[in-house]
């Protein structure tokens, strides 16, 4: 499932395409990669690039410039089809938990939620875009501020690009891993440049040390390669 998509509508996926891009942003870097799909069936990585903010900006209208400018000039060559891009989340900006569903199902599970998630934030249940999942009478969720998500979905279209995926970056990041094509030892030392996914999961969960892996360099770059992934599969 893609987070941000059910409870609010923020976010909507489209039909399947054969290329997208995926972002992971803070406040300082954008880290920016293009995943195309192949005759062979395999998605490749076409493009990973960072691109870091200048020094000196210091006011967040002054980053959110630099952003939608950075965004105009990678799409300046695409077509509007291609400029289509998937957005991962640090837990700073996205906020995740888990709690017993008790039964609850339908509007009143979706208030239980909206509820949860105002309160990790501290902010009124209005204010907050969230989505959920439940797996073993368990609600898995994930909420960012409404105010954030609106403020990208501007950005991205002031820069002639379409947003049609927010999610977690463990969400992400656990995506690329299930799918990545070979063996796994071996990819994970090779650049993302080289990459390669499948549309199919090619493991469990259990099969990946994911803590390992998220304190290790290619954590950041696995995480924008997951959120191009979930407009491909």
């Amino acid at each position: 499932m893609q987070w941000f998509r059910q409870s609010n509508r923020f976010l909507v996926k489209h039909r399947r395409r054969t290329s997208a891009w995926g972002a992971l942003l803070d406040q300082q870097e954008i880290l920016l990669v293009a995943l195309a799909l192949q005759k062979s069936g395999a998605v490749r990585v076409m493009v990973y690039e960072r691109q870091h903010a200048p020094e000196g900006l210091v006011h967040l209208s002054e980053r959110d410039d630099w952003l939608v400018q950075t965004l105009r000039g990678l799409g300046s060559h695409l077509s509007a089809p291609q400029r289509t891009m998937a957005l991962a989340l640090d837990e700073e900006r996205c906020r995740r938990g888990v709690f017993g569903c008790g039964g609850a199902t339908g509007q009143q599970l979706r208030a239980e939620v909206q509820l949860e998630a105002a309160s990790a934030w501290g902010v009124a249940p209005d204010e907050v875009g969230f989505d959920f999942h439940v797996h073993a009478q368990e609600v898995h969720w994930a909420a960012c501020l409404r105010e954030d998500a609106q403020q990208w979905r501007r950005h991205a279209r002031s820069a002639g690009w379409r947003l049609p995926m927010v999610e977690p970056s463990p969400q992400a990041a656990q995506r690329a891993g299930l799918h990545w094509r070979g063996d796994l030892g071996r990819q994970w030392a090779q650049s993302p440049q080289d990459w390669q996914f499948s549309r199919n999961p090619e493991r469990g969960l259990a099969d990946v040390d994911w803590q390992q892996l998220q304190s290790g360099p290619l954590w950041r770059p696995l995480v924008a390669c997951g959120a191009a992934l979930g407009v491909l599969v």
